[in-house]
């Protein structure tokens, strides 16, 4: 790109001048000395080899060439007032698009519920949500903000991650299944049971493992694994279906434990922490929409999915 052959400044000085009137008036207004003005326009005019001032010691007026580089300043001053204009009113209100990739249940069961009212709040935002559960690199892939489970993995150690809310996990069964294969009350039952994990099918070991009271662990590998996935809409089915014991949200099927369709099983042992984190690349600079739609998800989402 070629550079300007005159400073735009000296194009200001020039419109100053001539919408103050006079040398003086546009100094006392800039705070500049009138000889550093003259002596800028005297350049201005070299630059361009031609006359825009006609000078006398009682009056000054412009010539045809200063006359036509007056409109042309007149309008750059303009420009420039709106462009200033339009970036301060983007830092007074959240504008322009917040790219967020989000759990796929997340997207499915919760989100669906917060999105619209977020949109009227912010109706200069615009969202492009992705739906996964997998990875994602947020500079590469350009990504503003990403949901994840706490312990998921995180591509950059220079990412912010900011604890967002918890989420209650517990081993839920049909009664079809339960009259099917009998009680679930112990470890042991529940090691023998038709499994429905929930996870990557990329993972070594299908296995349970489970938290407890004052941080208890409990490893129990899988016997006998129905359905390995990482959809929760499709292990919920299964489990209302009657094939087997699965970990769900609680969130997630609200409905259905009150309905008596699902019920908890071994309500000491949880099958996951349930840590929902927020991650994005830096908080210097963030953009105002990403940050509203952050602060957003730390306010909405805890009560969402909370479960009495």
């Amino acid at each position: 790109m070629n550079p300007l052959s005159i400073d735009l400044n000296d194009l200001y000085l020039f419109h100053q001048v001539v919408e103050r009137h006079g040398f003086t008036a546009a100094g006392d207004a800039l705070g500049i000395p009138k000889s550093r003005i003259s002596r800028r326009i005297t350049q201005l005019e070299a630059r361009l080899g031609s006359r825009l001032l006609q000078r006398t010691s009682r009056r000054m007026s412009l010539t045809d060439a200063g006359q036509e580089l007056y409109r042309h300043c007149v309008a750059m001053v303009a420009e420039a007032q709106a462009g200033e204009d339009a970036v301060r009113k983007r830092l007074d209100q959240p504008t322009g698009v917040v790219r967020v990739s989000l759990p796929v249940a997340i997207a499915d069961i919760v989100l669906a519920k917060l999105l619209p009212r977020f949109m009227q709040i912010y109706p200069k935002v615009r969202l492009m949500v992705q739906a996964s559960n997998r990875s994602v690199d947020l500079i590469e892939e350009n990504i503003d903000v990403v949901v994840r489970g706490l312990g998921a993995a995180q591509e950059s150690s220079s990412l912010i991650q900011a604890n967002l809310c918890s989420v209650r996990w517990a081993l839920v069964v049909s009664p079809s299944y339960l009259a099917q294969a009998g009680s679930i009350d112990n470890l042991e039952s529940l090691a023998k049971a038709d499994t429905l994990l929930y996870g990557s099918i990329n993972e070594a070991e299908a296995a349970w493992r489970l938290l407890g009271q004052d941080d208890a662990r409990h490893h129990i590998p899988v016997s006998k694994l129905r359905l390995q996935t990482d959809n929760l809409s499709m292990l919920k089915e299964a489990t209302l279906a009657g094939m087997g014991v699965s970990g769900l949200p609680l969130y997630a099927c609200t409905a259905e434990l009150a309905a008596g369709t699902l019920k908890v099983v071994l309500p000491e042992w949880r099958p996951r922490a349930g840590h929902l984190v927020v991650l994005f690349p830096s908080r210097r600079g963030l953009a105002l929409a990403v940050r509203a739609f952050v602060d957003f998800l730390k306010s909405e989402l805890p009560g969402l999915l909370e479960f009495e």
